[in-house]
């Protein structure tokens, strides 16, 4: 600190009475400053036999102490309310990191899962296409004939050869109709066999998308789980911080209290303190 302060360095070149010419204070630096300037005059108007304007100097400086305390302690108190909006600010960016990170990391899980879904149910498709293609290629289209309908077909050839036509269609019509019923009821049961196999597949391929939707949603449980873990921490460690915060404001105003108060007037030591720095 300077002898006289940035403020008031030429405030005693400008007034021999610096009561007269009292500047307006902004900060307890500039009370603190003006204190020194009038510390400086009391001492110097009482080397001079100037009791009166050393007594109105001694008086103004009583005020000016208790002024200077007030605005220390409006000035720790304005400390204080800043520290409580930063700390609240450092949270509230902290917080807002915390749901950036949480829902960028819960948006790619689903992400992911719905692609390891989608892919595995163009799989299942693709396989259903396979086997049906497989059955369709392998499967005859036409049953082998009967032995009935082998001799049918015998004896219509023969009955034919013998010019008995009559009989010949008559044979014919029902070799036909027993042909016709053979291949219908062949069409039918081939159609059941690949139905049925593909209804086994589409039961499995349903067990496979129920288990993977399962994991799914078991990770995606663990997921909001270690969200509201890692939530709680973080509330935790903002209380445990706010409370660490008051609890020091709180044992600063009471040191200051202490320091520069017994029983509502000044301490004897802010005196000689201030005194102290003028005799430098």
């Amino acid at each position: 600190m300077t002898n006289v302060g940035t403020n008031f360095g030429n405030h005693k070149q400008l007034s021999k009475d610096p009561l007269k010419n009292e500047p307006n204070f902004q900060t307890s630096q500039d009370v603190e400053e003006y204190l020194q300037i009038l510390l400086q005059h009391q001492g110097a108007c009482e080397r001079a036999a100037k009791y009166m304007e050393a007594e109105a100097a001694k008086l103004r400086i009583s005020d000016l102490k208790i002024q200077l305390l007030q605005q220390r302690k409006k000035e720790m108190v304005q400390s204080h309310s800043q520290q409580k909006s930063e700390h609240e600010r450092a949270h509230m960016e902290e917080f807002n990191q915390f749901n950036t990170f949480w829902d960028q990391k819960i948006l790619k899980f689903n992400e992911e899962a719905r692609s390891v879904e989608q892919d595995l149910l163009l799989k299942q498709q693709q396989d259903i296409k396979t086997t049906v293609d497989e059955l369709e290629a392998t499967l005859p289209y036409k049953p082998k004939e009967s032995s009935e309908l082998l001799n049918l077909r015998k004896i219509e050839e023969h009955l034919a050869k013998q010019k008995n036509y009559v009989e010949a269609h008559q044979i014919q019509i029902k070799r036909s109709k027993l042909e016709q019923d053979e291949v219908s009821n062949y069409q039918s049961a081939r159609s059941a066999k690949i139905k049925n196999q593909v209804q086994q597949m589409q039961m499995r391929h349903q067990n496979e998308l129920s288990a993977l939707q399962q994991r799914i949603r078991a990770g995606q449980d663990e997921l909001r789980k270690n969200r509201s873990i890692d939530l709680e921490r973080l509330l935790q460690k903002y209380q445990n911080l706010k409370n660490e915060l008051e609890q020091q404001q709180q044992m600063d105003l009471l040191a200051f209290d202490g320091q520069f108060k017994s029983k509502g007037q000044p301490n004897q030591s802010f005196y000689r303190s201030m005194q102290s720095k003028v005799n430098k």
